[in-house]
């Protein structure tokens, strides 16, 4: 961080402990949801936490509501750690917020310029470039960091090489400066075409997208939960990845709690090098050590900070030494084994799709398009859309079905003493 950023970062922290030290013991939980969720818009961007001041300045005293709980509640699993989002709705005052401490936060991120880590970013990616990754993939937590890093983003790149995807949905820039709402099969499209460079995303992304043609994933901001950087991750480190080796970057302000942290799990129990199943009981309990950290004092929170490494470090040595590891087990368990060679590929499956008089008797099958058709067996009251195309299949898992062996749609035919599915 700059001097500046440095300076506005240590008062924000200054600021979340002394009122949550301050507040009376029935208003604590409160208090401390609150705290929290500007804690962690701070460890993502100066503009996030920027937009949480400006909507708090005006609702000082009011009921916790609008922009502060939906992103930071209903989509996350630290805000259950801290606060039940009914509660904090339904508090009526939260009287230890001061407006001008907040005015006065608030002013210094508006001094700000842009901030360091969003360029470091874009120096990133374009490193990456210059080691052959056309695409990337950039994960942050909150939509405000995206419009943000998007901006950013289109000023060097241009509007063509920028794509979003979120709680929104998918978003591509117009001429006239407008961001348009695409589906989700439109974003997954466009990117997989080469359409655009850059797929800026929340963790909405962190499911159902996969992009095994990308090679490079940059991780803006982490979450407390590293089990959802695990989710990321698995957008592009998934069977029929096209890079021998793929590139996954973690940003991190510098000299911070929650950077020490992810620290001390990549150093101490090698966090993302590993299988990390068996580390999960240990994992689902850090957002709330971390939350509970981060809202004591700067003293305090050193100390906290160091016991919390010391009891990772042990809870990590006992569970290796604990005998069983389901890891090792799953391991040897994903061992490919030998199998004979296919009697028919996805191929050949099409092309009995294509041969009404190939299908078993009662199957009919329609061309749709030159990759799916309209399906419909015996005890089915209508039609499906099926493919044998792997690749359209994955561009459109929502509306149609992959017809091969294994899926409910897929005939059983018995052949003498032995049923195949053929």
């Amino acid at each position: 961080m700059t001097s500046m950023e440095r300076a506005l970062y240590e008062a924000v922290e200054e600021y979340i402990s002394t009122t949550y030290n301050n507040a009376v013991p029935e208003k604590r939980t409160a208090i401390g949801f609150v705290m929290t969720v500007y804690r962690r818009r701070l460890a993502s961007s100066f503009f996030a936490l920027a937009r949480t001041l400006e909507n708090r300045l005006g609702r000082v005293g009011q009921p916790l509501q609008g922009s502060l709980l939906e992103e930071d509640v209903f989509e996350d699993d630290v805000a259950g750690d801290v606060m039940d989002a009914e509660e904090a709705a339904e508090l009526e005052n939260l009287v230890q917020e001061e407006k001008a401490d907040i005015a006065a936060l608030l002013q210094e991120a508006r001094r700000l310029p842009v901030d360091t880590k969003a360029r470091v970013l874009l120096d990133v990616i374009e490193e990456l470039r210059g080691d052959g990754f056309g695409q990337v993939m950039v994960f942050t937590q909150y939509t405000d960091t995206l419009d943000f890093l998007r901006h950013e983003a289109v000023r060097r790149y241009g509007a063509q090489s920028v794509l979003c995807f979120s709680g929104r949905g998918g978003e591509v820039l117009l001429h006239d400066g407008t961001w348009q709402t695409i589906s989700r099969d439109e974003t997954k499209k466009r990117f997989r075409e080469g359409r655009a460079e850059i797929m800026l995303c929340t963790d909405a992304a962190a499911e159902g997208l996969n992009f095994q043609f990308c090679g490079a994933l940059i991780n803006y901001d982490m979450p407390w939960n590293p089990m959802r950087v695990e989710q990321r991750i698995g957008r592009i480190d998934r069977l029929g990845q096209e890079f021998e080796n793929i590139r996954i970057i973690n940003l991190h302000y510098a000299d911070t709690v929650e950077t020490d942290v992810y620290c001390a799990l990549r150093e101490r129990i090698h966090l993302f090098t590993n299988f990390v199943g068996k580390l999960q009981p240990i994992l689902a309990r850090l957002p709330k050590t971390l939350a509970e950290v981060t809202l004591t004092g700067r003293a305090e929170r050193q100390r906290e900070a160091a016991d919390l490494f010391s009891n990772l470090a042990q809870e990590v040595q006992e569970l290796e030494a604990s005998g069983f590891d389901l890891d090792e087990t799953t391991h040897e368990e994903l061992t490919e084994p030998q199998r004979p060679q296919a009697l028919y590929d996805l191929g050949y499956l099409g092309q009995i799709l294509n041969n009404p008089a190939l299908l078993p008797p009662g199957v009919e099958a329609n061309p749709i398009s030159e990759k799916d058709f309209s399906y419909r067996a015996p005890g089915m009251n209508a039609l499906v859309r099926v493919t044998t195309d792997a690749d359209f299949y994955d561009a459109h898992p929502e509306s149609v079905e992959l017809w091969s062996p294994g899926s409910p749609l897929f005939p059983n035919v018995s052949y003498g003493n032995r049923t195949d599915g053929v």
